[in-house]
Order: structure tokens, then sequence, then C-alpha cells
């Protein structure tokens, strides 16, 4: 066993590479060069494994071997080449995140085409709300039309104020207008928003917002502790927003 530098398994991962690669890699920096033989016996691991992983280093360009007359030696390139692996693999991640990228529509549209399952997100505590409102604005935006709806509860509006206390202000400097049918009292407008109250007698325990083809869901867990799920489908935030407008025409 070889003493040298330690890279933890997961940044030797990102490399491509295995602890036994880089024990190896190590060895051979401290032997200069050497035969198969003796690297196997400086690492005390089996000739048939040694080889496999000198023939893979080699490929990685970070081992290099030279023929002599009885014995094939190898060699461990320049420390630097490790870096030089690293960049690659950069550029690879970066390749294939651009390619991603351009077939996202492609592979959202074939997912709609295919009538794939909800996509079902669970959050919770104070992050979690402000993630929820993030995206209620964030997919908001990308629509036609930027509206979403929102049945407002009175016994928790306050709580998810208290998430991200600048939802509204940044509501309306992205121009995003809401309906909001209210359940119990209190509640205002602030701008680019509509309000009507299905009763203030009573409260709901639950604010819903239907935006797009989502519908998020938000709730009080605890005292004082919400929770939410964000449900991505386009059958359910249809039959949900069809049944919002009824009730608001209604009111």
């Amino acid at each position: 066993m070889n003493n040298g530098p330690i890279l933890s398994v997961s940044s030797l991962a990102l490399l491509g590479l295995s602890e036994r690669d880089y024990r190896i890699y190590l060895t051979l920096l401290q032997l200069g060069s050497a035969p198969l033989r003796q690297i196997a016996e400086k690492t005390e691991v089996s000739r048939g494994t040694v080889h496999d992983t000198l023939k893979r280093l080699i490929e990685l360009g970070i081992v290099s071997y030279v023929d002599a007359k009885t014995h094939r030696h190898f060699t461990a390139e320049d420390p630097q080449t490790l870096r030089a692996l690293a960049t690659r693999k950069e550029v690879a991640i970066k390749e294939a995140r651009q390619k991603i990228d351009a077939m996202l529509p492609e592979l959202r549209n074939m997912a709609g085409v295919e009538g794939a399952r909800p996509v079902v997100r669970y959050y919770e505590g104070r992050l979690g709300v402000k993630a929820i409102l993030e995206d209620v604005l964030e997919h908001t935006a990308t629509l036609k039309t930027k509206e979403y709806r929102v049945y407002s509860s009175a016994g928790i509006r306050d709580l998810i104020l208290q998430s991200w206390p600048r939802f509204s202000d940044v509501r309306k400097r992205r121009g995003i207008s809401v309906r909001s049918i209210a359940i119990g009292d209190g509640g205002k407008t602030v701008g680019l928003d509509e309000r009507k109250w299905l009763t203030r007698k009573e409260n709901a325990p639950t604010y819903i917002f239907l935006y797009g083809r989502k519908t998020a869901y938000v709730a009080q867990i605890g005292v004082g502790k919400l929770f939410g799920v964000i449900i991505e489908d386009g059958g359910i935030a249809t039959t949900q927003r069809r049944i919002f407008d009824m009730l608001w025409r209604q009111l």
C-alpha cells in the first residue's frame, strides 16, 4: 500500500477513476517506471487487475509505456495530466448539458403526447413554501397570458406571506396578474390583482394556486409550520381552472 495525496471517492468518480486506479497511478509516480509484475507486488493487486487498470489509465492519458527487451515498462504521466483530465470532463459535461437543453422541448412534448403520469413534488417549511411561490412566478411568466388563480385562505395567508414578504412586489414587477377567491375575512388588492370572497365567515385549511399545467397546495402542519405540494398535470390543472372560473363568474 502506497501513501500519497488523497482524493475523495466522489472527486475520483468525477474524473472517471476508482480508488484502485488512483492507487496504481500513485504507485507509478513513486516507482518512476516499472513492469507490470513490480506494480502488482507494490500495490498487492493481482496482475490481471493491474493489467486492466493500466489499460484504462493509458486510454485516459495519465499513464504511458515503452517496450523494453523483456518487459513492457509503464510510467505515470506528469500530475498535470490529472488537471487536463478534469478539464476534458468539464467540456464533455458542458456539451452534454447543451445537447440536453436543445432536446428539452422535444422531450417535454413526448411526455405530453405519451400521457406521462403527473409529476408531484413535496415541499416543507418556509424555504419550501418560498420555492413554491417562486415556481408560481417562474412558470406563469412563461405563459401567453401572465395570470394565475388562487384560493386564498385567511387561516394561513400570513404564514405564506412570511415565507416571502416581497412576493407581491416581485409579482407586480414581472407584470404577473392574479385572480383570487378569498375564503375568510381579510386580504386586499395590491396591484395587478382582483379579489372576490367566497365567504368572510369561514376559513379553509389549504391555499391553492392554479397556474399553467400546475396546481400547488399549501397547508399547515403543526403550529406555524407549512408544507406544500406541486402537481404538474394538464388534466388536473384544466379541471381546477374550469371550476375556479365558473365559481368566479357566480360571485
